[in-house]
């Protein structure tokens, strides 16, 4: 992995959950564009908290926390990003 992708990956691990605001946070690579066992680029990544990521009704499991809120992994990524430049 290269030094510039550690760098952003780690800005984004301080960051709360994108989707409820909790921490600490894992990151998702968001699925957006790849295939079933392929991984997007490590600056396509957004923090999740343990259950928004890998919880039943989390990105992983039936999504329901995301469907409820009209979230998506795009919409999570421009905020993500938004916080990372301001």
């Amino acid at each position: 992995m290269k030094n510039a992708d550690k760098r952003h990956m780690s800005r984004v691990a301080e960051l709360p959950c994108a989707n409820c605001g909790a921490e600490p946070v894992e990151l998702h690579h968001i699925r957006e564009g790849v295939g079933m066992a392929q991984r997007n680029s490590n600056f396509l990544v957004i923090p999740l908290c343990p259950n928004c990521h890998r919880g039943s009704k989390g990105i992983h499991g039936d999504r329901t926390a995301f469907l409820l809120g009209k979230r998506d992994e795009m919409s999570m990524l421009a905020d993500t990003i938004e916080r990372l430049v301001t």
